[in-house]
């Protein structure tokens, strides 16, 4: 939506009344980060970066009922979150392995 600031701020102005807290209070903060821009006359914006909620917010613009991501997408997202979590992952568990080391060695 970085591409097409007007789409997304209909967007979000319609966002403001979902049924959901979170989802209407983050719609506010976005209508206000609009009104922020247009206050401090900011003209460019960052480029475009895929988050792959595209389609998401076009079925949302367009009113369509289906909002959820199609197969294929959310295989991508969880090959990427496990990419993402895989460092973490062995970062945390790597001290567990040196104690075990460790001890394996005094016990030998």
């Amino acid at each position: 939506m970085v591409d097409r600031p007007d789409e997304a701020r209909v967007m979000y102005e319609r966002l403001q009344t979902h049924p959901n807290a979170l989802v209407s209070k983050k719609a506010r903060q976005f209508i206000f980060g609009f009104q922020a821009m247009e206050m401090m006359k900011v003209t460019s914006q960052l480029p475009p970066k895929n988050t792959g909620y595209q389609n998401f917010f076009e079925a949302f613009i367009e009113d369509k009922a289906d909002y959820s991501l199609k197969d294929n997408e959310v295989e991508v997202e969880v090959e990427v979150e496990l990419g993402q979590a895989l460092p973490y992952i062995i970062f945390l568990v790597s001290p567990i392995f040196i104690v075990l080391l460790i001890a394996l060695q005094k016990g030998t």
